[in-house]
Order: C-alpha cells, then structure tokens, then sequence
C-alpha cells in the first residue's frame, strides 16, 4: 500500500467551470461574454492590476487564467490589454520560479 507521502494531491481550480465543452454555448457571443467576466472579475473596480497579484500560487489555475487573458488581449473589440514589463523574478521556492512582471489593464 502507498505511503500518505507518496500520494498526490490535485486540487482542482476554484475558477467557474461549466462542464463538459458540448455542454458550453461556443456562440462567438458567448466566449466574449466569458472573457470580459473573467478580466473584470480580476480587475474588479480598478483600471490596472498586476498579474502577480491575482494568479495565486495554484500553477493550473493561473495557466488557464493566463491562456484567457492573453486571448482577451488578442481581441481588438475588447477593452482589455495585457502590457510586461522588462523585468523578471527568479524564486526557486515557487512554483513556477520565475515571474515576469505583467498587468491587466482596461484600454
């Protein structure tokens, strides 16, 4: 039998998930709205936020958090943009260990 320490724990995200991909509206309508919830629910009242600040530690979460964001600043019709800066944090500790420095920003 497996030791306690062997054992994996995955958690799963605490972002909304619909369900199964057919069950979801993939309307071009639909993935907007979904897009513009997800930059607002991160930007709240202000104009700007650091990506640092609203990714968390939990690496899977901010991976899909970033693949939203970044196709929310693809979208020219959205009033949204993802701007970097030049520097980088390297932490050893953290998962991942190197943080570039970025901000979701309304345009």
């Amino acid at each position: 039998s497996p030791s306690s320490d062997s054992a994996t724990c995955v958690r799963r995200s605490n972002l909304p998930d619909p369900g199964p991909g057919d069950s979801l509206d993939s309307s071009p309508s639909a993935a907007m709205e979904r897009l513009t919830q997800v930059a607002e629910s991160l930007l709240g009242e202000a104009s700007r936020v650091a990506l640092a600040d609203v990714l968390g530690a939990d690496w899977p979460s901010a991976r899909r958090v970033l693949a939203d964001l970044t196709t929310v600043d693809l979208r020219p019709e959205l009033p949204y943009r993802l701007t970097w800066g030049d520097g980088l944090t390297i932490d050893p500790e953290r998962e991942p260990a190197w943080l570039s420095h970025g901000y979701l920003e309304r345009a």
